[in-house]
């Protein structure tokens, strides 16, 4: 049976945008969507954005006799003389993908909706973070178009749902050897009363645990030499305080949890909550209490608080132990890339790439030894 067309349109003013969540609500509700798909999250990141931004809003929505069927919040901005596009989120590389209603023709819908997204921003240069490379909306977008650096990176999580033994699972967990979470939980109440909250939006001690986590997140990134415009920005906590504000305590609610040894904060995290998921955002911790390990104990609880709600937990990328402990080896791929559908966008970035070499030609023109290599890049169609 012939589906009616999809008719799409771009809100670009932050009224029509708000005008949205009731069926953006709904949208997610059916399409059961991910943390980084609700109107929460993607409303957080515009509110957070630098007052002098040069990034505009651009949401490609879609409906289907009035209704809504898809939904992909963007933000354009010129790069020099290159339109440039990419999903609204926090700048700190967050997932993203297109918010599609479960049809029976879902594929068609995606690649309309790629498409729409496409004609309508005029973008040269798209930049993706992190889609799973299982998605439609990674099918088409690698499949239709000049894609260059494109990188992979796998993204641990924890089966929780079907387990009934929370110390049979901790025991089957590989790598903890000692440090089971148990252990580490005594090892700090030795110190003193330990606690494990989860704090709501109404609850007075927000603001000031968010600034705490800020402040130490920076310490921590700081002693790791990490140098992270986002943790350093006040974006960031912008962001944190919009998105605990905003995000409900139902599915799809964004939850800060807190570890406390004597009433004082040693650790803070935040959490979401998805279909049949929880996801750790950041969590950080407190340098000087490092050696009773408080985030993997903060960490402990969180999974534990999953395991008691039938929900499994994503980690997020990266490779920490804790992570690969909890997972025991289960993880997808995700896939930032970006994407040159004009002309335009692949000669400037052709450009771009001839400029970072000139150093290395340079160099073996004169005989020396080059400055640096410079990694192949990924090509695909």
């Amino acid at each position: 049976m012939a589906m009616n067309p999809i008719a799409f349109e771009v809100v670009r003013d932050i009224d029509g945008f708000r005008a949205l969540r009731p069926e953006w609500d709904d949208l997610w509700r059916r399409a059961e969507g991910e943390y980084f798909q609700t109107f929460a999250f993607c409303y957080s990141s515009f509110q957070a954005e630098d007052a002098d931004t040069r990034r505009k809003l651009h949401c490609v929505v879609g409906r289907r006799d009035g209704r809504l069927v898809a939904l992909w919040p963007l933000v354009t901005f010129w790069n020099t003389c290159w339109k440039s596009a990419t999903p609204l989120g926090p700048q700190n590389r967050a997932p993203s993908d297109i918010l599609v209603a479960p049809e029976h023709d879902v594929e068609e819908i995606v690649k309309s909706t790629w498409r729409a997204a496409l004609k309508f921003s005029g973008a040269d240069v798209i930049q993706l973070w992190r889609i799973r490379s299982t998605s439609l909306l990674y099918r088409y977008a690698v499949h239709e178009n000049m894609v260059r650096r494109a990188s992979e990176e796998p993204t641990p999580f924890a089966v929780l749902q079907g387990q009934q033994d929370w110390e049979a699972f901790c025991r089957s967990r590989p790598g903890r050897g000692k440090s089971q979470p148990s252990y580490l939980r005594r090892r700090l109440s030795a110190r003193g009363e330990v606690s494990f909250d989860i704090v709501d939006a109404n609850d007075k001690r927000r603001l000031s645990l968010v600034d705490w986590f800020v402040v130490h997140k920076r310490e921590w990134a700081h002693h790791k030499e990490l140098n992270s415009r986002w943790v350093f920005s006040e974006s960031s906590r912008r962001f944190w305080n919009a998105l605990l504000s905003n995000g409900s305590d139902e599915a799809g609610g964004f939850r800060l949890c807190v570890l406390t040894l004597n009433d004082e904060p040693l650790a803070v995290s935040i959490m979401a909550t998805g279909a049949g998921r929880v996801y750790l955002l950041a969590i950080t911790y407190d340098l000087k209490h490092a050696r009773l390990s408080p985030g993997t104990v903060l960490v402990d609880d969180c999974v534990k608080w999953a395991f008691d709600n039938g929900l499994d937990f994503d980690f997020g990328p990266g490779d920490q132990q804790y992570k690969s402990s909890w997972s025991s080896g289960f993880s997808y791929m995700t896939t930032s890339f970006l994407v040159l559908p004009t002309r335009w966008g692949r000669a400037g970035f052709a450009a771009k790439q001839a400029a970072k070499r000139l150093p290395f030609i340079a160099a073996r023109i004169a005989g020396k030894r080059p400055p640096e290599q410079f990694p192949a890049e990924t090509t695909s169609k």
